[in-house]
């Protein structure tokens, strides 16, 4: 892989057991520091591809490179252990990667400030909001300190303000950090919003039914006229596909 390139997937498959291709022949090179939308009707193998990248599980057919230092995964339920702090939480990352007792707070209550939350440090998470929550699980996913940042709908289960406010945070980190950014969504606004590139999955089995690549990211909000009109466009291809699945 040239230094250019974070993830280069080729002629990947997936089936579980006996049963159906869940991903067919897909084919997809992602760039370092880039992000990128994966979207597709709920079954199309979006939340497997992403496993698949992260050495969760493996393909069938074809082969995944991803950078030495692998993937960070960060899902839609915080999974916080609850009777920690939100300082203690990124520390436990920071302690299984190694860090030396002495430096781990230091280092958490950095990662905290980069996702705006260090005034919350020594809460627990049940005195945490839902999005000041997950943006313990952003920091704590920083602090595996791996070149490419994996989220499965992170923002799924948020209401629609609490998921504007952390897109803008996510895009702030994500410019300050340069990570490498695979995001899973079902919902075309948001990946109109936040990618660089959307590429869009058909139904089972999963293959690349388009790309749309955005020229400028900066300055964009999820009622901004572009992304409303990425959006449209988007969404009938999203209905092509759901109708070719279910003729």
């Amino acid at each position: 892989m040239s230094e250019q390139t974070a993830i280069r997937i080729e002629h990947l498959g997936k089936r579980f057991g006996a049963g159906p291709l869940v991903l067919d022949d897909v084919n997809l090179s992602i760039r370092t520091g880039e992000f990128v939308c994966l979207l597709g009707a709920s079954g199309c193998g979006k939340s497997t591809l992403l496993n698949l990248i992260a050495g969760l599980d493996r393909p069938t057919t074809g082969t995944i490179d991803v950078p030495p230092g692998g993937a960070a995964v960060m899902f839609q339920e915080s999974a916080l252990m609850p009777w920690l702090t939100a300082r203690q939480n990124v520390e436990l990352a920071l302690r299984l990667r190694g860090v030396p007792r002495a430096a781990r707070r230091g280092e958490a209550l950095e990662l905290l400030d980069t996702v705006n939350l260090a005034d919350a440090a020594e809460k627990r998470p049940h005195e945490l909001s839902g999005g000041m929550r997950q943006r313990v699980a952003l920091a704590r996913s920083l602090a595996q300190d791996r070149p490419v940042l994996l989220m499965d709908e992170p923002f799924a289960a948020l209401d629609a303000i609490t998921r504007d406010l952390l897109h803008e945070e996510l895009e702030r980190v994500w410019r300050r950090t340069g990570r490498t950014i695979v995001f899973v969504t079902h919902n075309v606004r948001e990946a109109a919003r936040l990618g660089e590139r959307v590429v869009l999955l058909s139904s089972r089995p999963g293959r690349i039914a388009g790309e749309w690549r955005i020229g400028t990211t900066e300055g964009r909000r999820i009622e901004s006229p572009e992304v409303a009109s990425l959006s449209i466009e988007i969404t009938e291809q999203l209905r092509k596909e759901i109708r070719r699945n279910a003729a």
